[in-house]
Order: structure tokens, then sequence, then C-alpha cells
């Protein structure tokens, strides 16, 4: 018999954890916490596949609880639930949380089930496709490729020191269609962008390099900082990590040295199933414009299926 997928809902209204368990116990295990505290302790005994937290919480909040699941527990999935639009804390979730999504309350019921049902998708994958971890191999792994989009000089520069300082090889364009022909030639492990590029905007190619390529690690660098745009951005481009201008050197080397490690965790289980889905935009002209530039990138998609 399968196991089944289990979930573990965090808030302090317990109101909402019955509705909750209500909406999903059908579907799959569900526990629920009312108290945040309590939650380390319980995944110690019960480790669940799925942990879903509000983040405005008394004892502790959402992102706190998730960046120690993260730690303790990376292989828990984690999903962010809260009623206020705080770029503060989404910015926390992600880059010490490592979110798998970002939902606001009160929550659309057909949003969050389609969330949950990717999520559960993943980790059946994941049990699947489960292969044992093979001790490190430094002699066998490749240098991470980075590709940088980004015409700011002083990032342009920092990103080259660090990268030889970290042993990352590193690639640059200047314009969307030099970034498109660069991802055609060779397949990048780490891309450092903006969210513009010589005028253009370049979220089209983040969500459609996330639904191509869900290994790329993405890390925006922008000034830019509406909320919701963010919010899309860790939905449908699973961003790795966000870092705002001016960047500072020390959260990029730690975001550059993060994600080479993760890339070469991959490379030592290349058939690991990677817990990473994005979410598709539901505006019809953004998905004409992703669609196209899906097309502009078949070379990569077919190095990448091959």
């Amino acid at each position: 018999m399968q196991q089944p997928i289990r979930i573990l809902f965090v808030d302090d209204e317990e109101r909402i954890l019955r509705s909750l368990a209500l909406q999903f116990r059908r579907q799959f295990e569900v526990l629920t916490e009312v108290n945040p505290l309590r939650v380390l302790q319980r995944l110690q005994e019960q480790p669940v596949d799925i942990i879903v937290s509000d983040q405005r919480m008394p004892q502790m909040s959402g992102s706190q609880l998730l960046a120690q699941v993260q730690e303790r527990h990376p292989q828990t999935l984690r999903i962010l639930l809260t009623g206020y639009s705080d770029l503060d804390a989404a910015v926390e979730a992600l880059n010490s949380g490592g979110i798998f999504r970002y939902l606001t309350k009160p929550w659309d019921q057909v949003a969050m089930a389609q969330t949950l049902q990717q999520a559960a998708r993943l980790v059946e994958a994941r049990r699947t496709c489960a292969v044992l971890e093979q001790p490190p191999q430094p002699d066998s792994l490749q240098q991470p490729i980075l590709l940088l989009l980004d015409s700011d000089g002083e990032t342009r520069e920092m990103t080259r020191q660090l990268c030889e300082q970290t042993g990352i090889r590193m690639q640059t364009a200047n314009d969307l269609p030099s970034a498109v022909q660069l991802l055609n030639q060779q397949t990048p492990d780490i891309l450092v962008s903006d969210i513009q590029l010589a005028g253009q905007d370049l979220r089209p190619l983040l969500m459609g390099l996330a639904q191509a390529h869900p290994r790329l690690l993405s890390i925006i660098v922008t000034p830019f900082q509406d909320t919701q745009v963010l919010l899309k951005l860790i939905n449908q481009a699973q961003i790795f990590r966000y870092l705002p201008k001016p960047v500072r050197r020390g959260m990029l080397e730690r975001a550059l040295r993060t994600a080479a490690q993760q890339s070469q965790r991959w490379q030592h289980s290349p058939a690991q199933a990677v817990p990473r889905e994005a979410e598709a935009p539901m505006d019809a002209e953004e998905q004409s414009r992703i669609g196209n530039l899906l097309g502009m990138l078949g070379r990569l998609r077919q190095r990448l299926i091959a």
C-alpha cells in the first residue's frame, strides 16, 4: 500500500486549522499544530512531507519556523500562508526558509488545492526516484556555470570577483537575445539576474526557465520592490534568492556559495527528483510570452530531456 502524503498545517487560529483539515483530510494524512514552538519536536517524532505555516503567529513567525525546518528537515516542502502582502516576510521566507510557495489569506480553495497537489506530486516523484546518496567525489564534480543578466557595473564586477573566489564559471549577456543564445549553447546551473536588462522585461524569461529548467537556481538582484511582482516570481519563477540593490557583498557571496553547493549535490544524484515546480501564470498574455520564449529555448530543452 502506498504511503499517504503527510501534511502539517501550523496556525495559531484553531478555526483555520479545522477548516484546512476538513478540506484536505480525504486526500492527505493531515496533522495540525497551533503552537509553532512544538513543531520541530513533532517533526523529529513524526516526519511530514509538506508543511504549511501561517506567517503571523505570536510565538514565532512562519518564515522563522520554515527556516528552522529547512535546516533540520530539508526534505520537507515548505509553504508560507499569510494574510499580509508583506515583502519582508516573503523575502525572509525565500532566503532563509527556501519556500516552495507563498499563498495569501483568505486562501482560494482551488489555488490551495492545486498547490498541495503539485507539492504531493513532487513528493511522490522523489519517492519513486529515490537513490542512495553517494559520498562526495570532488574530482568528478564540474564547476557550476553562472549566467549573469545585469547591466549594472558594480554588480557585474562583484559577481565576477566572487565567482573567481568560489570556483564558478561566469558568462554574461547584455540583452535578451544574447541571453537566449547563451542558454541554447550551454546549460547554466545558476542565474544572477535583474528583472530588466537593456530596457527589456526579463520576467517572462525567468518564468519560462523555471518551467524548462527546474534545476536552474535563479538569484534576483534588483532595486525593484513591488511586492506582488516578487511574490509572483517566488511562485511562478521558483527564484532561489532575492537580493535588493545595492547588493551587499556578503549576501551575494552567501547566495552564490549556497547555490553552488546545491548544484553540486544534484551532480551527485542526477536521477534525483528535484522538489521544484513553477506555478503556471493565469494571464493569457503572460502565457503567450512565456510560450514564445520556450520556443526560442528549444535547444536548451532538448539538452535537458536528452
